[in-house]
């Protein structure tokens, strides 16, 4: 993966995670906060190097007005109780929905270690156990699908260039 790919990447995360944060309090939002003063303790830069954001002051100044400007609850929308109801019944069917694609995937002639097969008795006993433990890890995986989506489109941008690079030489003879 490219060093800037993974720092976008991480860039994200961190986005991410802080406006998660918004909306948790007590216990959950201070690990929250821990987690979120470990990573940015990792972009810390090595002695002599110049760190990322000193680059590029413009966009941190940016990031600073928008973070003073901002309400004190960091949305400018108010929270609808209709919209909490809304995201549950959405989170319900996208795992029934995920649930019964992966179970007809399943070939008939599957052995017992098929890994198909196990993934899929797997999530049905999520279903059973915890349906709630089975949202949190479809959004998850739909997390990690979407970085890998990210890195693919990155690296064939990145092929994609060389390719025009190497078109644009002349043959000799």
């Amino acid at each position: 993966m490219h060093p800037d790919t993974a720092a976008a990447i991480r860039a994200h995360l961190i986005a991410a995670m802080e406006r998660r944060a918004i909306g948790l309090e007590g216990e959950a939002r201070r690990a929250v906060a821990s987690r979120l003063a470990e990573w940015r303790a990792c972009d810390t830069p090595a002695p002599g190097q110049t760190p990322r954001a000193a680059l590029q002051p413009g966009l941190r100044d940016l990031v600073a007005r928008l973070d003073r400007e901002s309400s004190p609850h960091g949305t400018a929308y108010p929270d609808i109780p209709a919209l909490a109801d809304f995201r549950q019944l959405w989170s319900t069917l996208r795992a029934d929905s995920q649930l019964s694609r992966s179970v007809a995937d399943i070939p008939t002639d599957a052995g017992p270690l098929n890994s198909t097969a196990l993934a899929s008795r797997a999530i049905a006993l999520m279903r059973e156990l915890s349906p709630g433990y089975l949202r949190a890890f479809l959004a998850y995986v739909d997390d990690l699908a979407w970085l890998e989506q990210l890195d693919r489109q990155g690296a064939d941008a990145g092929s994609a260039a060389a390719r025009k690079k190497r078109a644009r030489r002349k043959p000799r003879g």
